[in-house]
């Protein structure tokens, strides 16, 4: 046992083990000074951490702690090898029955009861730590050693009975929290089959299979607001055949849909007794329904105009840009202004509606798949949009490109893409040793046939001649609209002479149209003129050959018109 001299000159370590902030406050004041080394804990466990830590000569306790009885803490402590000789003292201001007793059984060395007093309360720590010792004796101390067992087994039999109690609840978060954890990962295993699909017809499709895989769901639809009939179909469905849900159509209106959904995206119905619309619990009563759900994919419609700034639209286009042939003639406000218009449409925000039902089931959907499926759709509506923004641009670029390249009256190639690809063949033909021919083609007398029937009919034959020229070339060939009623024709490996035969199949065909007669032309008959040059022959730039081609069709013209001639070294 330690005497006050074997402790001169040391600190003296006290640990406080109490959870009342203003007793730690006294306590501080009294014993944070020389000789002592203060320490303090707010609760057992933690007392029971510092002491293994700092091991100190002695543990005041309160026996009220919120973890743990301090006469419970005390056999604890006194129980383990490096805490055995430690000095213990009860500490408290409970008047509860037998405490002092209680505590001295358990293990403490003393007992103390609130208040303390503050001058004299340094010296009883240095009395108990220089080795006073409270004991009980004989008959005193079997009574209460009996005592404390008991109330020691009662208190282990109340924990057991909580533990268990705590056991069964555990056991049932647990089972519901896996129950969310698979609802979760087949809501994040659909995501990511949605995120695989290109177009929006697919993602209706892949939608409702998944839901209906992952889910359990007797029966899933899709369905689409029809904006001019005010209409809504189902476009596809499981669960049902197509028959059927191509004869279930529902007439509603837009402010019905807005008041469906004005709170949440999804709606969900245990009683058909609760639907007041009479055609529409007249559907579902055909429908065999018990109970349903019903949400649909979209968003409010938040200023619309703000996501088709161009700022904001311009980024969009770079993944279209690289397949243009021509991005320098693409009139980006004219995109962006149908890109608006679209944006603007109701359409974009309420995008489709699904339909789930459990049939003739008496399954009951849960708030938790209510959850899950609210998600899910929220997602899903972003990735549809997406999709149908995506296909809007894609469609919106198409068209762009094809009038940059296109000659608008004859849906030919234009004279700019004409240039473009004469300039690739040669570069082809160059790298690979190849020939190519080029057709220079002219409609004759064709201002007699404008003076005659108006530039409406010249416009109409000139479609006609046209569609006859893409009619009756190869795929390979690049027909091409030069000029007011003239024509050309790129054709790649084709000799000069191949290339004279296709230009007399044209001039043949175009002389045995059904075209209205010129009164002011012998014989009435619409007809080609037609001069072809070939490279390398006739030319190795594209100026070269136009003016050879040229030539050769100045050639036939001269030579009576309705005829092909080639280029060659006896035209001047």
């Amino acid at each position: 046992m330690k005497n006050k001299s074997e402790n001169s000159g040391k600190a003296i370590k006290i640990l406080y083990i109490e959870d009342d902030p203003d007793a730690c406050i006294l306590m501080r004041r009294i014993l944070n000074k020389k000789p002592f080394r203060y320490y303090e804990a707010v609760n057992g466990l933690d007392g029971m951490r510092k002491a293994l830590k700092e091991k100190p000569n002695l543990i005041l306790m309160d026996i009220d702690l919120p973890d743990i009885r301090g006469d419970e803490l005390t056999t604890k402590l006194k129980s383990m090898e490096t805490l055995k000789d430690t000095v213990i003292i009860a500490l408290t201001a409970l008047n509860e029955k037998d405490a002092r007793e209680q505590s001295l059984i358990a293990g403490c060395d003393g007992f103390i009861q609130k208040p303390v007093d503050v001058n004299e309360f340094p010296n009883q720590m240095m009395e108990f730590i220089g080795g006073k010792k409270e004991i009980l004796k004989g008959e005193e101390r079997e009574y209460f050693h009996g005592q404390y067992e008991r109330s020691v087994v009662e208190r282990l039999t109340k924990k057991v009975q909580d533990l268990e109690l705590f056991n069964q609840r555990l056991e049932t978060t647990s089972q519901r929290l896996r129950e969310y954890n698979t609802t979760l990962q087949n809501v994040l295993s659909i995501l990511s089959e949605l995120q695989t699909v290109n177009n929006p017809d697919d993602f209706k499709r892949v939608l409702v299979d998944q839901i209906c895989q992952h889910f359990h769901f007797e029966r899933c639809a899709f369905l689409d607001l029809d904006p001019e009939r005010m209409e809504i179909e189902i476009k596809y469905a499981r669960g049902m055949t197509r028959d059927k849900w191509d004869s279930y159509k529902y007439p509603v209106t837009s402010p019905l849909l807005h008041s469906l959904f004005e709170k949440n995206p999804i709606l969900v119905v245990r009683d058909l007794n609760k639907v007041t619309d009479s055609k529409l619990k007249s559907l579902l009563t055909s429908l065999e329904t018990n109970q349903f759900i019903f949400a649909y994919l979209g968003t409010s419609m938040n200023d619309p105009e703000s996501l088709s700034a161009s700022g904001g639209s311009l980024p969009l286009f770079e993944s279209f840009m690289p397949s243009l042939h021509d991005q320098e003639d693409l009139d980006m406000d004219i995109i962006l202004g149908n890109l608006r218009e679209y944006l603007a449409n109701e359409s974009l925000y309420r995008t489709g509606f699904i339909f789930l039902d459990n049939h003739k089931s008496n399954h009951l959907i849960s708030s938790g798949e209510y959850r899950f499926l609210e998600t899910l759709f929220r997602s899903a509506s972003y990735m549809y949009q997406n999709l149908l923004l995506m296909e809007q641009l894609r469609f919106l670029f198409v068209r762009a490109e094809k009038e940059a390249i296109t000659d608008p009256l004859t849906d030919l190639y234009n004279y700019r893409y004409f240039l473009l690809q004469l300039n690739r063949e040669i570069s082809r033909a160059q790298r690979h040793n190849s020939v190519f021919s080029l057709i220079m083609i002219d409609i004759d007398f064709f201002k007699n046939y404008n003076d005659t029937y108006g530039h409406q009919s010249g416009d109409l034959i000139l479609r006609q001649i046209a569609h006859a020229m893409l009619e009756n070339t190869r795929t390979s060939d690049i027909v091409c609209r030069y000029g007011g009623e003239e024509f050309c024709i790129i054709c790649p490996e084709l000799t000069k002479e191949d290339a004279k035969k296709t230009a007399e199949k044209l001039r043949q065909i175009v002389e045995n149209l059904e075209l209205p007669k010129i009164r002011s032309v012998e014989g009435g008959k619409l007809t080609i003129s037609s001069g072809v040059s070939s490279f390398s022959e006739d030319g190795k730039t594209a100026y070269q050959l136009i003016l050879n081609a040229d030539k050769a069709l100045y050639k036939a013209k001269e030579n009576g018109r309705n005829r092909v001639c080639i280029s060659g070294f006896d035209i001047p």
